[in-house]
């Protein structure tokens, strides 16, 4: 009798798991797909534009600003959600080096353009991706080349829509101080408090100049230390807004590069 009431009780949960069946995606729209799962479970996993190619040698590349560390060598990763939309959201640092490297990490990202979607069963899905960004720090006798090299790329073009973002070179209009280049100085020169006496140097900075002409993003890519750097962010910030460059017959953002001299 007992092994009886034992034999139904099996075919009875055999018949309650039998009867189960997973949810169909389109139950539950915010479902994320994990990149870990099997990829038979997908028709087509997410992808940059241009494939790892162009999200590597030209995105990457063209965008991340290695930081200024000697001998720096190392790998950020960085883990994200590639909506339906093909939009990322949720970004996250799984993992970085220091010296700010995450934080660029993320900054990079949100610049992204859309990416094509991940598929399954013939429809759109939510897909968490993650990948490394390899780094490697600047030296800083090469912070003047870098300089150089971001003021004279052709146009480059970091985010689609509305946000672009374009370097100096190629542009129809370029952005300008009220009152042009001689203004600037004597801006700079009026304003510019150096840290300790008879300092002489160069400090490397890079800001965008917004469609409305104020500065955003203000970094500082070498300075001479005494403070060096830090006040010349503190008179980028003090700035009257630019004149903003175009493109196309359109204001448009632009990430500008400048030495400013101390003196």
């Amino acid at each position: 009798m007992k092994k009886f009431l034992i034999l139904i009780l099996i075919c009875f949960v055999q018949t309650i798991f039998s009867q189960h069946k997973e949810p169909a995606i389109k139950s539950d729209p915010d479902y994320v797909v994990n990149g870990n799962e099997e990829t038979t479970r997908v028709d087509s996993k997410p992808e940059f534009r241009g494939g790892s190619e162009a999200l590597y040698n030209d995105f990457i590349k063209n965008n991340y600003r290695m930081p200024i560390v000697k001998n720096l060598k190392g790998k950020v990763y960085v883990s994200f959600i590639v909506e339906i939309d093909g939009t990322l959201s949720n970004i996250k640092v799984l993992r970085d080096i220091g010296y700010g490297t995450g934080e660029e990490a993320i900054r990079v990202l949100k610049l992204s353009p859309r990416w094509i979607p991940a598929k399954r069963d013939n429809k759109y899905v939510r897909w968490n991706y993650s990948f490394p960004i390899t780094v490697n720090g600047i030296e800083p006798d090469q912070a003047r080349e870098f300089y150089e090299r971001t003021n004279n790329n052709t146009v480059s073009l970091v985010i689609e829509e509305e946000n672009q973002v374009y370097n100096t070179a190629g542009l129809e209009v370029k952005p300008e101080f009220p009152g042009g280049q001689q203004a600037l100085e004597l801006f700079l020169k009026e304003n510019y408090k150096n840290p300790q006496k008879d300092l002489k140097g160069r400090v490397y900075v890079t800001f965008i100049i917004e469609k409305d002409g104020s500065l955003s993003d203000i970094k500082i890519l070498r300075d001479f230390g005494y403070g060096t750097g830090a006040e010349a962010i503190r008179v980028l910030k003090k700035s009257p807004k630019w004149i903003p460059g175009k493109q196309n017959d359109k204001i448009v953002r632009v990430l500008y590069s400048m030495p400013i001299i101390v003196n």
